[in-house]
């Protein structure tokens, strides 16, 4: 997590637009469900390299309903894929479910 403390809040893409840091929306502590490129809340873009924003950093916070919304709808594709999937994709998929779980968690407050 100190990582994220030390990274700036902005990175500009080659065409000029102004992108929230991955560190910087973990710092804000919540989701926006504006489908932010680099939001560790909830996987957006379905990017496999993506991993949840450590457990530590989840506040309670009140969001929008777009937000439960979305990760609700994250939770239960990884409930049911986990009935598909084989062996080494279930673990994957656990670790998801419990993300999800506390997300709501937090949020639902």
């Amino acid at each position: 997590m100190v990582a994220y403390q030390d990274e700036g809040d902005w990175e500009v893409t080659s065409e000029g637009l102004h992108i929230a840091t991955r560190g910087f929306l973990i710092r804000r502590g919540y989701c926006c469900a504006n489908r932010c490129r680099n939001c560790p809340y909830i996987n957006w873009r379905a990017d496999p390299a993506w991993r949840p924003v450590p457990p530590e950093c989840v506040r309670r916070t009140r969001v929008s309903p777009r937000t439960i919304g979305g990760a609700t709808a994250m939770l239960q594709a990884h409930e049911s894929q986990l009935a598909e999937c084989s062996g080494t994709e279930k673990e994957y998929h656990r670790t998801m479910i419990a993300h999800y779980h506390r997300l709501l968690e937090h949020w639902r407050r």
